[in-house]
């Protein structure tokens, strides 16, 4: 801060770093965890001193699960939004600053908000509607369990 301040200054600081603390201390529980076997992590209490399994739980995890290809599509699906987000945000702006016509605003407004909508929120709704445009054709609607999503979704 600018002013002169060093109590107050001090206070910040304590409230920041009591933040901060708040912030962390789920993963850094979450890591201590990890560091134990399953027996030593049901123990009520559990021992907030890290163990010594951490990189054969580690490595359980990743074979058991095949994290590596689960990795790979999410940082992939993830690049690829982001992307997506950048190419329509540019052109959306080029669009908007450069030409004149009516309605920009809101359509300015309309697109900002749905960039804002997190991809998790837009997937059923979005298969709602390709399923009822698509619904003539019933070949989407024969896979197992897609129907009752549907039916959700309405």
């Amino acid at each position: 801060m600018v002013e002169r301040t060093p109590i107050l200054n001090f206070i910040t600081h304590v409230v920041l770093f009591i933040g901060f603390v708040l912030c962390v201390a789920p993963f850094v529980i979450v890591a201590i965890a990890a560091s134990h076997n399953l027996k030593d992590v049901n123990d009520v209490p559990m021992s907030l001193l890290p163990g010594g399994d951490f990189w054969t739980n580690i490595k359980t995890a990743w074979t058991t699960a095949e994290l590596g290809p689960k990795l790979f599509n999410s940082f992939v699906m993830a690049a690829g939004v982001a992307a997506g987000k950048v190419i329509i945000s540019a052109l959306t702006a080029f669009s908007i600053v450069y030409f004149r016509y009516p309605g920009r605003t809101l359509i300015f407004w309309l697109i900002f908000i749905t960039l804002m909508l997190p991809l998790e929120v837009r997937i059923v709704p979005t298969y709602a509607v390709v399923a009822n445009v698509l619904s003539p054709y019933q070949t989407i609607l024969d896979l197992p369990g897609l129907s009752w999503l549907i039916e959700k979704a309405s």
